[in-house]
């Protein structure tokens, strides 16, 4: 054997999954807010605490809407290196990033948590229903085998 060719070379998937909204994500926020707001409902907290809760409760699930409203885009892999282009529009730029935190695979549920190259925090909370099912087996093949430092079994669920 030619001791200049590697005996083992190495393959790189190419992935590029387009991402949309959720809407299991947006209905279970919005069964998390009901529950809330029934929760101080039924707690028969005095008016001067329940009033201002309320509109707590309100802005919470706003942020959250608009968090989960920003996951569209294409997430993307390839020579082993993860790109998100927010709004999956031309004109976006692609982002680099790198794996930081926990990552969930679940079979229903991803959180992907990384950094990009400038630092600037990136967090994916996708459901199955944020693409097509063969993206989403795809992704999930690719996240499980090419995040340095290996996953952990105990956030498969």
């Amino acid at each position: 054997m030619d001791a200049g060719y590697p005996q083992f070379i190495e393959r790189s998937a190419r992935l590029a999954c387009s991402l949309v909204p959720s809407r299991t994500l947006t209905i279970l926020l919005a069964l998390i807010v009901v529950q809330s707001l029934l929760l101080l409902w039924y707690c028969n907290l005095p008016p001067v605490l329940f009033w201002p809760a309320v509109p707590c409760v309100l802005l919470y699930g706003i942020f959250e809407l608009r968090a989960l409203q920003r996951t569209r885009g294409v997430l993307a892999t390839r020579e082993r290196r993860w790109f998100w282009r927010a709004g999956g529009a031309e004109g976006n730029e692609e982002r680099e990033f790198v794996f930081r935190g926990e990552l969930v695979l679940w079979s229903w549920l991803l959180v992907i948590n990384g950094r990009d190259l400038r630092g600037k925090r990136l967090r994916l909370v996708l459901a199955r229903d944020s693409m097509d099912g063969e993206d989403w087996r795809r992704l999930q093949a690719a996240l499980r085998y090419s995040r340095q430092g290996g996953w952990h079994s105990d956030s498969l669920r």
